[in-house]
């Protein structure tokens, strides 16, 4: 059997390809393309403070079995200055979270996708998937305490149930997930997927009330960033092996929309448009990344129209100095942009 799985692992590598040896980018130079700020583990996630100063990043600490599990970490970026800074996280009282979970606060936190949302009570509200020490979405308020800092505010923990990616927060405190395969998925489930395109996840909701929901409608392939437009009750899910974004009107529970592309990773709703980064390049040809801090492979961050997913306008980045891009978040003539992959944050002029 063990035979059988390596002839099929091979296989499926030699019919996608595997690209030759990927430059080593060592120095934190900028370029034409894009102006880079180093000092970061993973930035695979990015949120705009309310005063729109800085951003908060994820350093994503990985996930199995695409990466070693281990712990990362929530910090600032000054958008002025350029320069990162600590994010305080202070302990308080459960308030957002299931009332049954508690965590250690001596132990840290491998955080992947968040969402900011203000609260129809006027509090920012951060959620964060966490897949250390287990699965669970952490949520925190967003407080002024010299300076930015979070308020730990509660969890949900999902260990042995589901294994999410990124979520999406609704005004009222609950959430949208996106569950991507269960945990125990090996590597060669995960490549023969990208052939196969089967499904392997969903959302899931989560509400105080009614605790954890699997949205049925929302089936797919390795479920992947997900965000929540409130005004119009519509949900854009991306699946990044079936190689779309879906566009979901979730009174209706169908979807309205899909936009084609290579690998969806995040995607911001910013201004009335949907902003999702696409990786253009094989899925397999990550495996050449796997001994290196930056991964330089080709991505776009398309901007798409809200109502429909129609194509806007799109970027396209060789990443000749940068990790692969996970997300974009817009900021008046800037395109900030985060790695899975990478030691470094990138800016790019959408002039």
């Amino acid at each position: 059997m063990k035979n059988i799985r390596s002839l099929i692992f091979l296989s499926l590598l030699a019919l996608f390809g595997c690209s030759a040896d990927l430059p080593s980018i060592t120095d934190c130079q900028s370029n034409q393309e894009l102006n880079v700020y180093c000092g970061f583990t993973n930035p695979e996630d990015l949120a705009l403070t309310p005063d729109k100063k800085f951003l908060i990043v994820s350093e994503f600490g990985g996930m199995a079995p695409l990466a070693e599990m281990q712990f990362g970490q929530l910090s600032l970026f000054d958008i002025d200055s350029k320069t990162k800074r600590d994010l305080p996280i202070l302990v308080g009282d459960n308030l957002w979270g299931d009332t049954q979970c508690s965590r250690d606060h001596e132990l840290g936190f491998g955080p992947h996708g968040i969402d900011l949302k203000q609260r129809t009570d006027g509090r920012w509200q951060l959620a964060v998937v966490s897949h250390m020490p287990d699965e669970s979405i952490e949520m925190f308020e967003l407080v002024q305490h010299d300076g930015w800092a979070l308020e730990w505010r509660g969890c949900v923990k999902v260990e042995g149930q589901y294994y999410f990616n990124d979520v999406a927060l609704t005004v009222n405190g609950d959430f949208y997930a996106t569950h991507m395969f269960p945990k125990d998925t090996s590597m060669l489930k995960v490549i023969y997927n990208v052939f196969a395109k089967s499904d392997t996840g969903q959302v899931v909701y989560w509400s105080p009330k009614e605790g954890l929901k699997p949205l049925e409608y929302t089936r797919g392939s390795f479920p992947n960033g997900i965000a929540l437009d409130d005004d119009s009750q519509q949900l854009v899910v991306n699946y990044n092996l079936a190689d779309q974004t879906v566009l979901y009107n979730l009174a209706t529970q169908q979807a309205i929309a899909t936009y084609r592309h290579n690998s969806p990773d995040n995607v911001v709703i910013s201004e009335g448009y949907v902003w999702v980064a696409n990786h253009d390049h094989a899925a397999t040809d990550t495996l050449a990344c796997s001994k290196t801090v930056n991964c330089p492979l080709a991505f776009s961050i398309n901007q798409l129209s809200l109502q429909d997913l129609s194509p806007i306008k799109s970027y396209t980045f060789s990443g000749s100095n940068m990790g692969v891009g996970t997300v974009g978040v817009v900021l008046n003539d800037s395109l900030w942009i985060g790695s899975y992959h990478a030691d470094r944050l990138a800016e790019a002029s959408i002039k």
